[in-house]
């Protein structure tokens, strides 16, 4: 393992290499490059000794793995006999903390960068619209703000129950899925759901009020299967500009 001094030489090179006394075949992690966050913070340290370590802890920490999957998002390095990761995404230097593990580090990734989307992954997508053509493989994007939306718009469309977010087979099947999306309780996905209303509500609202055409008004009587209830649903039926028969739904008791 090589120790990269900090100073005007670090410039005349496009990366500095940081491998060992086995050549080239170190990992990738091992270098350096110049517009990194980590390389664009090394001038604060002019003048110390600043060792780019692997992926592995050298000499007192026994050759342990960093085995923490948060370590996929920081540089490990020594910066005068200190080891301090530094974030891949904003050059943030965090201390390591031999009592507390890698939580420092896992909430600094989740509170800064997970909610901007900053992890990117190619998935297979099938084109159901052209059987013949084979999938495609396309750049993903995690949204946490679209699932949670999906997962409620799921809820009203199967009448699921607001429990089924606090199941436990429900919580391991999302997270088998997409372990970056973190469940909702109860409360927060009734609320989600009520957005939703509000936003459907002012759409109709709209429709109805920018509408030439008379309206007609139906109520209809049924009986949940699944609560043993009787509902009333309040209908309204117009003709739009296109000449098109539409149904709204105004209120239901």
């Amino acid at each position: 393992m090589s120790e990269s001094p900090v100073g005007s030489s670090a410039h005349s090179t496009n990366s500095i290499d940081a491998s060992g006394p086995s050549g080239p075949s170190q990992p990738t992690s091992s270098l350096l490059q110049l517009d990194s966050p980590l390389n664009n913070h090394t001038s604060e340290n002019a003048g110390e000794e600043v060792e780019i370590l692997s992926d592995k802890v050298s000499d007192d920490d026994d050759n342990k793995k960093l085995r923490s999957p948060y370590w996929a998002h920081y540089n490990r390095v020594k910066i005068a006999g200190v080891y301090k990761a530094i974030c891949k995404y904003c050059g943030a230097k965090i201390n390591e903390e031999t009592n507390n593990g890698t939580s420092h580090l896992s909430q600094h990734y989740i509170w800064k960068h997970q909610k901007k989307d900053t992890m990117r992954q190619q998935v297979l997508t099938n084109n159901f619209m052209n059987k013949d053509r084979p999938p495609l493989l396309t750049s993903y994007s995690f949204d946490h703000g679209t699932t949670r939306k999906e997962l409620a718009n799921a809820i009203i469309m199967h009448e699921y129950p607001l429990s089924i977010v606090d199941h436990v087979g429900f919580k391991r099947y999302s997270n088998a899925l997409q372990p970056l999306f973190k469940v909702l309780c109860r409360n927060t996905m009734k609320s989600e759901i009520f957005k939703i209303y509000e936003h459907h509500k002012g759409k109709i609202l709209s429709l109805v009020v920018s509408n030439a055409s008379r309206l007609a008004i139906t109520m209809d009587m049924w009986t949940s299967s699944n609560q043993k209830k009787g509902f009333m649903a309040i209908t309204a039926h117009f003709i739009d500009d296109s000449w098109t028969l539409q149904r709204r739904i105004l209120r239901y008791f």
